[in-house]
């Protein structure tokens, strides 16, 4: 009988041209190629932060140092300023995700339902806020005079509450939901509240982590709107200060006060400049990059929601 299953899955097999094999082959070696062209760039940007003054000044594509060092990093966290950026931008990455994913959903499971009274009003009203924006100056405006928020971590978190787009994404897949839930629900005593926070997010949450890596991607990498409400440098994101530092070359006062650093021999460190700025660079990526493999899972899902099934 074990004979007779295992001829009859061999006989199941596809059998597998010469031609096919190449083929496998030759895409497999063209992506390993092509991810390889892509990680490079990265790649050298960490060796550089890795590597000491003289080494750079030597040759200044390096790949793997010659004699690897935590100078700069010791030097970028050498004062408050980056631990303190740091928890300012995760504190702005978080809140603000939070806010707008809850409001986004809620806002998309009232418009869910087209019975809803005024659904044709407020779907063209958010959609033209979609295709036009009041502009930079009324922002501003608004944000400084009216609400008072300069020197407010609330600037950078309220105007993300709601995104249009989002919105459209997650209503979709609302609408795809049978309304025999709401329905049975509803006959057991359940109201809206309970509906959406006991039923509807948990069968969402694909979708939801999707969006939420959407929004804390452009939450953490943000610096524009840090560069216009805040004055004061001491509530800066990471994302402004590594900006200014790398593309304006304005190295924040707190990174001048530690200047001087001495190592174990008693001589003055001499810094790889280009050396600091690749640090920086790779301090701000690092979070992301270590966040992304614990909702890779939703995020593979989510992303192929509202496609076409065969």
């Amino acid at each position: 009988m074990a004979a007779d299953s295992k001829a009859g899955r061999r006989s199941n097999r596809i059998k597998r041209t010469a031609g096919e094999w190449v083929f496998d082959i030759f895409n497999v070696t063209l992506f390993v190629i092509i991810a390889l062209i892509m990680l490079l760039p990265f790649w050298n940007v960490i060796a550089i932060s890795l590597t000491g003054n003289a080494e750079f000044m030597r040759r200044p594509f390096i790949i793997f140092p010659e004699a690897p060092t935590l100078e700069a990093y010791k030097y970028i966290f050498g004062s408050p300023l980056f631990p303190r950026a740091y928890g300012i931008t995760f504190l702005v990455t978080v809140c603000g995700t939070a806010l707008s994913v809850l409001v986004t959903s809620m806002l998309a499971y009232g418009l869910s339902k087209p019975r809803m009274r005024g659904y044709r009003f407020f779907m063209i009203y958010l959609l033209i806020t979609m295709f036009f924006s009041g502009g930079l100056i009324p922002s501003y405006y608004n944000m400084t005079k009216t609400l008072n928020l300069s020197n407010n971590l609330l600037a950078l978190i309220l105007p993300g509450a709601v995104s249009v787009f989002n919105f459209i994404i997650i209503r979709s897949f609302f609408r795809q939901l049978p309304p025999s839930l709401e329905e049975s629900a509803k006959i057991d005593g359940a109201n809206e509240f309970t509906i959406l926070f006991r039923i509807i997010y948990p069968l969402s949450i694909p979708t939801l982590a999707t969006i939420a890596m959407f929004v804390a991607v452009g939450l953490w990498n943000s610096w524009f709107g840090a560069q216009l409400y805040m004055r004061d440098e001491r509530l800066y994101t990471l994302q402004l200060i590594i900006r200014n530092y790398i593309v304006r070359s304005t190295k924040p006062a707190e990174m001048t006060r530690v200047e001087g650093m001495r190592d174990a021999a008693g001589r003055i460190l001499q810094f790889n400049e280009t050396g600091l700025k690749m640090a920086c660079a790779v301090a701000s990526t690092v979070p992301m990059l270590l966040i992304y493999p614990f909702i890779q899972k939703y995020f593979e899902k989510g992303v192929t929601l509202g496609a076409v099934k065969g």
